[in-house]
């Protein structure tokens, strides 16, 4: 979100009414909490990084663009909207600018919870219920 809105886009946040405060500070525009239905065919692109699939395509104008982040669990496209799901790939020079820009506060990584590394599979139990509120971070 943050560097969508870096680079002049508007960018609405959708999670549980909760985060609204978060998530304008983190860039949001505009904020839509879970359960509001967004506006049919009324975003030029969507990054999907909560599963919403079909919910979330369709908040997408005809044409446009969606992205998810698991890969071959993205919807089929529809009229005419590219749909790909975002993948890692090695690149040292952006991870050195996103570093930075963590470093200097632009980029806030959102933890839900921290488990020592022997509870791992607590951790992982935990994850697997979804809902979560950012991440789960595993500390030596």
């Amino acid at each position: 979100m943050e560097l969508a809105h870096r680079q002049g886009l508007k960018v609405t946040g959708l999670d549980a009414a909760a985060s609204e405060g978060f998530l304008v500070s983190r860039g949001a525009d505009h904020f839509l909490a879970r359960g509001q239905t967004p506006t049919a065919g009324g975003f030029d692109g969507v990054l999907d990084a909560a599963r919403l699939g079909p919910d979330a395509l369709a908040a997408v104008r005809d044409g446009d663009a969606y992205a998810g982040l698991w890969p071959g669990q993205e919807p089929g496209p529809e009229r005419g909207i590219r749909v790909d799901a975002l993948s890692v790939r090695a690149d040292g020079a952006l991870l050195t600018e996103l570093s930075r820009l963590a470093d200097e506060g632009v980029l806030l990584a959102r933890v839900a919870r921290t488990y020592p590394l022997h509870a791992a599979a607590e951790a992982h139990a935990l994850l697997a219920e979804g809902g979560l509120p950012g991440r789960i971070v595993l500390v030596p």
